[in-house]
């Protein structure tokens, strides 16, 4: 499920996600370095961008399959299929 963002306040929960994003990598924290992408990628869906939202679910993807963490991994590929649209 996409999270719910108060109406009018996206573009702040973005520069939000984005500022954590930056630290965590900075840090070299690569789980929370993922979690951030993962944040960010439900913001486009909900400002009704969903394809913005598919480099971003990669790149967590990516991230949280070497750190073997499976239940994510499983949550960004559901929403990578939503934010996909229909199949041709």
């Amino acid at each position: 499920m996409f999270r719910s963002f108060p109406p009018g306040r996206l573009d702040e929960a973005q520069e939000h996600a984005r500022r954590a994003l930056a630290a965590f990598r900075a840090n070299g924290e690569a789980y929370n370095t993922a979690r951030a992408p993962t944040d960010l990628a439900e913001i486009p869906p909900a400002a009704e961008e969903p394809a913005a939202a598919l480099p971003l679910t990669d790149e967590a993807i990516r991230i949280l399959s070497e750190e073997n963490a499976d239940q994510r991994v499983e949550y960004l590929r559901r929403l990578r299929e939503r934010c996909s649209g229909p199949r041709e």
